[in-house]
This record gives structure tokens, C-alpha cells and sequence, in this order.
């Protein structure tokens, strides 16, 4: 079986080191207002740092002409939602984090673009077809569209976490449905509660949507990664 990719260096400075968790609950403390109404006023802030990470991808895929500026945008709305609370400038951290890594990002996602327009394809051709032939490539657009949804859920924080080349990088991508089946269980659940909002309460998926699929997943993603990490570290060095 192939190797899982090693952790290299932090891919770029813009993201800076992760906020002690000690003093962050005692910012939190300090600035809680007791009873339920700091819980009302927690539940608001979160909901509306859910909409900023949303209206920051938004406005970074814009910005990246949105061919170029999906990748990065969706870098670094990752870095913010994975702080969240903790993190007391989110728009100027993500516009950092956007600008510095850019080019880097921009290159890694372009397979996600070219897959995209393959599957779009096949889903026209499914339209056309009946019989055998359309059930069997239903079933493999099933398949391949739900992998690709896995592997575009871990694909910002990977590309954060991993200062590594397009080859490496995306071998790691492919392999994380296999490495970590039950993340990737729990991605697709949090993609059909996504879907169940969108259809349920559309206003308020599309404003806070793209933010709780960020933190979710992210958080998903990088507690799997924290323990093929662990695992890599203790098998010793690879030949």
C-alpha cells in the first residue's frame, strides 16, 4: 500500500501558528457574559462568523476571477473557520492567507476544475442514454462524485497542512477516502445535512452553508490527519 505523505513545512507564513488553546478558553471566559444570555450571544457569533466565511470564499472567488480564485478562497476561508472564535481578525487573515498563497493554491485546485467538467459531461451523456448503459454509469458518477466530494472536503486543509508538490499532494488526496473511511462517512453526512438546510431553509444554507462546511469538514479532516500523522511519526523513517 502506498505511503501516506509524510507532514512537510506549513505551505506559507500567512497562516501563522495555531492559537494555544489554554488562552483561548480564557479570552473566552473573560469575555463571556454568564447565563443563558452568553450562550444567545455565543450561538450569534458563531452564526455570523459562519456568514463572513461565506461571504469571504465569495468574494475571494470573485476577486481570482473565479477559475483562480476558487482554490484560494477556499484555503483560506478554511484557515479562518478552523479558528473561528479564536481568531480576532478574521477578514484580515483570510485576504493574507488569499494573497500569500495564491499561486500555489490556484495550481493545486485546477484538477478539481478539470474533474468537475468530465463529470458534467458524463451527466449529459447520462440523459441520453437507457437501459443497462444508464444505470451502470449512474452508479459510477455515484461513486466517483461522492469520492470527489470527500477529497474536495479535506482538499483546503491538506493544502494548508502540506508544503508538497501537485504529485504529492494529491496522492495523499486520493488516498484519504481509503485511510480514513469513517471521515469519510461523516464528510457525506455532513454534506446531505447541508443539502437537507439548503432545501429546507434555502436563505439560510446559502448565507451560512459554505461556513459550516468549511468547519466541519476542516475539523473532520485534520483530526483524521492528526493521527496518520501520528502514525507516520511512529513507524520511523520510510525507504
Amino acid at each position: 500500500m502506498t505511503t501516506p505523505v509524510r507532514p512537510g513545512v506549513a505551505a506559507g507564513p500567512a497562516i501563522g501558528p495555531t492559537p494555544d488553546p489554554t488562552a483561548v478558553r480564557a479570552a473566552v471566559a473573560e469575555a463571556e457574559v454568564p447565563g443563558w444570555a452568553g450562550g444567545v450571544m455565543l450561538a450569534l457569533r458563531w452564526a455570523t462568523l459562519l456568514v463572513e466565511v461565506t461571504v469571504m470564499v465569495a468574494l475571494g472567488t470573485l476577486a481570482g476571477g473565479v477559475l483562480l480564485g476558487l482554490g484560494p478562497a477556499l484555503r483560506a476561508g478554511g484557515v479562518v473557520a478552523g479558528r473561528m472564535t479564536a481568531e480576532p481578525t478574521p477578514w484580515r487573515t483570510f485576504w493574507r492567507t488569499w494573497r500569500e498563497g495564491f499561486g500555489r493554491a490556484a495550481a493545486l485546485f485546477a484538477p478539481v476544475w478539470v474533474v468537475a467538467a468530465l463529470l458534467w459531461c458524463d451527466g449529459v451523456a447520462l440523459g441520453l442514454l437507457g437501459g443497462p448503459a444508464r444505470a451502470v454509469l449512474q452508479g459510477g458518477l455515484l461513486v466517483v462524485g461522492a469520492w470527489g466530494l470527500v477529497v474536495l472536503a479535506c482538499w483546503p486543509v491538506v493544502v494548508t497542512r502540506y508544503a508538497r508538490g501537485a504529485r504529492e499532494t494529491w496522492r495523499l488526496l486520493l488516498l484519504l477516502p481509503l485511510l480514513g473511511p469513517a471521515t469519510s462517512v461523516a464528510v457525506l453526512v455532513v454534506a446531505v445535512t447541508v443539502a437537507v438546510a439548503a432545501w429546507l431553509l434555502p436563505v439560510a444554507a446559502v448565507l451560512a452553508g459554505p461556513g459550516f462546511w468549511l468547519w466541519a469538514t476542516g475539523r473532520l479532516t485534520a483530526d483524521r490527519l492528526d493521527r496518520i500523522d501520528a502514525q507516520v511519526s511512529g513507524a520511523g523513517p520510510t525507504r
